[in-house]
């Protein structure tokens, strides 16, 4: 059983037993740093993991034992780092920001903001797709959403790449947890600003549930933080890693070329072939039946994300992308209660953000092997930090 008397939750650190990982073997105990845990990589059981009740995210984990919550707290008071009945009453009013219809609302907006996005890169040429597309594009559509000035957005960037770089030695800890101070400040003070004035934002709906006295006040500036950064990195990771994935295997892309409404159910393949999701962690809050093995209450559960999508009891010939495959069953957005709330809004990002490109630029290549890209060393997300490309400089309109 994992040791839970400590102030501060330990995620233990996955490149410690990076040989273990990717392997379609049953549930099995590790040792990290002297420390034992589970790690489960078959897709049947990390579903079940997942979707379990007695499974908990680590940060609501850490919660209901008064502990530091991981991510420099990041998750506190939110969708990801609560359990019901917490949870069940903020997912049912921030439900009303995600429904299909609204986000079926913001895709003209979406395509307006890509459009623009891609006419500064056409007269060059050449591109860095991460800092030109993949990490603008959310980011604007985020801020939007909850009424945060896109000004500030460099900002922004900076304290999420702080707070999602796992804490690993004291002065990462640090930089992290004074990042997410600075962006709680700026919440904060956003969100009173909103109740004085409201706009039509998220950020002044969330507030008018305050008023209403369902939402604390802290949970409105919770919320919003929590929302800021994950509706930005995680989508802006997917999309370079999508870009990626298509531009390292031209078959697929000239699928792609030839039929651009592929996109629709390409990206459910790309998900699961690139999403950004490589390990998830899960602390259970009691004893836990998952396959053949007994997880014990407060033993640390490690999910191998890209084991459980190429599991081949599902996925023939997973390691391979494959555009026409259905795989609509992939967890890239969870399962279960803590199921990604904005997973809708993030897969209209992502095909408009593809089929754009492809649309746009039909000559769309790397500017470096692709053994060259360089990757982010968060053990956790699958990101790039650059994304060099080139094409076929287009005359300026008019």
């Amino acid at each position: 059983m994992a040791d839970t008397s400590e102030e501060e939750l330990r995620i233990l650190d996955p490149k410690t037993v990076a040989d273990e990982l990717r392997k379609h073997g049953p549930p099995r105990q590790i040792t990290m740093h002297g420390t034992t845990a589970w790690l489960v990589s078959r897709y049947d059981e990390v579903r079940d993991c997942l979707g379990h009740p007695g499974m908990s995210p680590a940060a609501a984990y850490a919660a209901s034992q008064g502990q530091t919550t991981p991510v420099s707290g990041l998750f506190e008071d939110t969708l990801p780092g609560t359990n019901p009945p917490q949870h069940t009453r903020l997912r049912r009013l921030l439900a009303k920001a995600f429904t299909t219809r609204r986000v079926e609302s913001l895709r003209p907006r979406v395509q307006e903001i890509t459009d623009t996005l891609l006419d500064r890169i056409a007269v060059d040429g050449q591109a860095d797709l991460v800092t030109a597309l993949a990490i603008p594009l959310p980011m604007q559509v985020i801020c939007e959403l909850l009424g945060v000035p896109i000004a500030d957005r460099t900002e922004f960037h900076q304290w999420a790449d702080l707070m999602l770089t796992p804490p690993l030695d004291p002065d990462t800890a640090a930089r992290s947890q004074d990042a997410a101070t600075k962006l709680w400040t700026y919440m904060e003070d956003l969100a009173e600003a909103r109740r004085k004035a409201p706009e039509d934002d998220l950020i002044s709906d969330l507030m008018s549930a305050h008023e209403d006295d369902r939402l604390s006040h802290r949970e409105v500036v919770a919320t919003a933080r929590m929302m800021l950064i994950a509706g930005y990195e995680l989508t802006g990771s997917f999309i370079s890693n999508a870009v990626l994935s298509l531009l390292s295997q031209p078959d697929q892309l000239e699928l792609l070329r030839k039929d651009p409404e592929l996109a629709g159910r390409g990206l459910e393949e790309l998900l699961r072939h690139a999403g950004p999701g490589i390990l998830v962690v899960r602390f259970a809050n009691e004893d836990v039946e998952i396959g053949p093995v007994q997880i014990r209450a407060g033993d640390q559960v490690l999910l191998d994300m890209d084991a459980a999508h190429s599991d081949p009891a599902h996925f023939t010939d997973g390691e391979r992308l494959d555009l026409t495959r259905d795989s609509g069953m992939h967890l890239q957005f969870g399962h279960g209660i803590h199921y990604c709330i904005g997973a809708p809004l993030a897969r209209a990002e992502g095909q408009i953000a593809l089929e754009s490109l492809v649309r746009r630029f039909p000559g769309l290549r790397l500017s470096v092997p692709a053994s060259e890209i360089s990757h982010s060393k968060n053990p956790f997300i699958r990101s790039l930090t650059a994304l060099p490309v080139e094409f076929e400089a287009q005359r300026p309109a008019g």
